[in-house]
């Protein structure tokens, strides 16, 4: 049986899934299927200065994307004995 974990998403709860591949349930309804979380913090540039970023990457050798925090509403961890 596969669970989901659904819990609010801040700062805190970003960082602790860096290293690992999710799913990003974003609160538009899209998903942004199996990435790799890169980093999480505040960015100090840009449009929005001192909001909460996180930084994905969406392959191996992909390029590392960021969007805010508060654009994502969950976060689905995936199992990492099913995905390589």
């Amino acid at each position: 049986m596969v669970t989901t974990m659904m819990e609010r998403l801040d700062l805190n709860v970003a960082r602790s899934h860096i290293g690992r591949k999710v799913n990003l349930h974003l609160k538009d309804g899209s998903v942004i299927v199996n990435v790799l979380v890169t980093n999480a913090g505040r960015c100090s540039y840009g449009f929005e200065p001192n909001r909460s970023v996180l930084h994905f990457a969406a392959s191996i050798r992909g390029r590392v994307s960021k969007i805010p925090l508060r654009e994502v509403e969950w976060v689905e961890p995936l199992d990492s004995y099913l995905v390589s």
